[in-house]
């Protein structure tokens, strides 16, 4: 079977690998790259569920890569994770979070570090705030990007922002469908597929000007970790994830279940962000008891501070490493 290849890193000191890891009884792939393998881990948790990163995700981190050891993972079910032997089962929230654990456990023990520290986004920053919550001894640090707090809250607060701005942009077809899923809470995917649509034509999804999705379909079309199959494993695994994970992430509510973390943590959040309304997460930002804890504004973001302000947020994750 033909798969990608990692981008050759060519400094003596670097690393660049792509290979599968056995993390709870599912192979999963594996990205590391660094100018220096010596230096700090950071894990960077994708979002979705199911939207993988691995085949565009080195065009956004070459400042990272200068101070970290930079992993990727796409997580079960999703890019080159997906396959269609993976039991429906085994696509719990806690599956997930048992994932990181264990991915971070060997990154330790593989790189001679005590600890690690993690940065995830939207639907990683749920897994990954439980993940610092139940083993802190293993991370330094967190960064929640577009950090997550109540699902269900999150998606009422996103549709009737939505649904606001399209009235007030006069985008009718816009008002029509959304009107037409009628609102949440919802049982199937398909009516958050229409949410997803109208926050990235509108300019609250992904990125403030709705350009990045054009952008990151090319880095992966021209990406040598990504083959073909990888394409059509991407899009059913993005399709996969959503609905294995549907019913369960309508009940996640960190605020009432991840009241304490050990750790210093840091909400990285985009001002123009409708995907992720502030009000929720301002709420476990106030409620939660840290180390240290930092709330900080990207003020030309969306949805994704990561690629729609690249260095500013390579800068902040570089000036807070210990």
């Amino acid at each position: 079977m033909f798969r990608g290849k990692a981008h050759p890193i060519t400094n003596e000191h670097g690393i660049s690998e792509l290979f599968q890891l056995p993390l709870g009884g599912v192979k999963q792939w594996v990205y590391i790259r660094g100018q220096d393998a010596s230096k700090p881990i950071l894990l960077m948790v994708h979002g979705g569920p199911g939207a993988s990163q691995i085949g565009f995700i080195r065009h956004f981190q070459p400042i990272l890569e200068q101070h970290f050891v930079v992993v990727n993972w796409d997580q079960r079910g999703s890019g080159m994770s997906y396959t269609r032997s993976i039991p429906n089962g085994s696509m719990t929230v806690q599956h997930f979070v048992d994932d990181i654990i264990m991915l971070t456990k060997y990154l330790c023990d593989r790189f001679k570090h005590e600890k690690i520290y993690m940065a995830a986004h939207s639907w990683g920053s749920i897994i990954g705030l439980m993940a610092v919550h139940q083993r802190p001894a293993l991370f330094y640090k967190y960064f929640g990007i577009a950090q997550m707090a109540n699902y269900a809250e999150n998606e009422r607060i996103s549709y009737y922002r939505l649904l606001e701005k399209a009235r007030r942009k006069k985008h009718m077809k816009a008002v029509e469908k959304l009107t037409g899923i009628g609102k949440p809470p919802w049982n199937e995917w398909k009516h958050e597929r229409v949410l997803s649509k109208y926050l990235n034509l509108l300019g609250g999804g992904m990125s403030r000007d709705g350009k990045l999705l054009k952008a990151l379909i090319k880095h992966v079309i021209q990406s040598p970790e990504y083959k073909l199959g990888d394409y059509f494993r991407y899009l059913m695994g993005l399709i996969f994830s959503k609905k294995a994970l549907r019913q369960e992430l309508s009940k996640i509510d960190l605020i009432s279940t991840v009241q304490k973390v050990d750790i210093p943590i840091y909400f990285l959040m985009g001002r123009h962000d409708l995907t992720v309304p502030p009000e929720p997460v301002k709420e476990l930002f106030d409620s939660i008891e840290a180390k240290e804890k930092q709330w900080i504004w990207f003020e030309e973001s969306a949805h994704s501070p990561l690629f729609e302000e690249t260095e500013k947020f390579s800068r902040m994750l570089k000036e807070n490493k210990e």
